[in-house]
């Protein structure tokens, strides 16, 4: 007799997508750890333009 294997699909997907949320939070904390200044260059280089094209 067949098994309804659902349940245990259900699951496995549900694990794999925490798993590959984990990896992208670890990588973007790893980014952020690695160059904590970079967004405040970019925001200063973006107001720098906008003052310039005033």
């Amino acid at each position: 007799m067949a098994r309804n294997r659902y349940g245990w699909e259900k699951r496995a997907k549900e694990i794999a997508r925490k798993q590959k949320s984990d990896e992208k939070m670890k990588k973007r904390q790893n980014r952020a750890a690695d160059d904590p200044e970079g967004e405040t260059e970019e925001v200063a280089e973006v107001q720098e333009e906008v003052t310039i094209e005033e």
